[in-house]
């Protein structure tokens, strides 16, 4: 983007040092705009290192649930099944 736009496109950094903004703030206007606007700022705070771990967690759980829905399911199914619906179902939508 050009210095120009910096205004007014979606960035969770501010010009004071270590404050950063989250939810509709950060993003866009309404529910979806709050929750995208979150994971920007938690992004922002955490890192490239700390949003992975974060994705990998969440995986872990789904998986878990998964699991816990189906016991006959094996661990490497359900982190599949888990990493397949996260992917086509949750952040394609």
């Amino acid at each position: 983007f050009k210095p120009l736009n910096d205004r007014w496109t979606t960035n969770p950094r501010t010009s004071v040092p270590g404050l950063y903004m989250a939810g509709s703030d950060a993003f866009l206007p309404a529910v979806c705009g709050a929750m995208y606007g979150g994971i920007l700022g938690a992004s922002c705070v955490l890192g490239y290192g700390g949003s992975l771990r974060f994705v990998f967690a969440f995986l872990r759980e789904f998986a878990t649930a998964l699991q816990e829905d189906n016991p006959k399911m094996s661990w490497p199914q359900a982190y599949l099944l888990a990493t397949n619906k996260f992917f086509t179902e949750l952040v394609a939508n």
